[in-house]
């Protein structure tokens, strides 16, 4: 019985090492993701802050015919208090980010919650603590 759970034991000791540079390379590749990601949550911000917008509306009617010229979709929900930013990227992949009303008068604010495509799965992060939701 010992023996077999040493055999098995070492099995996986073996695996481990095995697929270790795969594992080095997709949290190096989420590493590399989430920085971007936090750089144009900034970029959106920016746009934002810049312009005193302070609602979804006002951020979807300034941008909306500027984003698409460079095949970034907005969208506007129906209520008209969130506005989803999509960007289709290589290998399928994509992001989308969310514009949301400011509260109490206040500048809108662009969600640190964003969606995208992880290797191969549809994952839901906070890009700022890496925290999937």
């Amino acid at each position: 019985m010992k023996q077999n759970t040493d055999e098995r034991r070492r099995k996986i000791d073996e695996m481990r090492e095995r697929f270790a540079p795969l594992r080095d390379y997709m949290a190096q590749h989420r590493k590399e993701t989430l920085e971007l990601m936090r750089r144009r949550h900034a970029y959106y911000t920016k746009l934002i802050t810049d312009a005193e917008i302070k609602t979804a509306e006002e951020f979807y009617e300034r941008y909306s015919e500027q984003f698409l010229m460079y095949g970034i979709e907005l969208k506007l929900s129906d209520n008209k208090k969130w506005c989803s930013i999509h960007l289709e990227l290589e290998d399928y992949g994509y992001e989308d980010y969310g514009v949301e009303d400011g509260k109490d008068d206040t500048l809108a604010e662009v969600s640190p919650e964003v969606s995208f495509k992880d290797m191969f799965n549809n994952v839901e992060v906070n890009i700022f603590t890496g925290e999937e939701l």
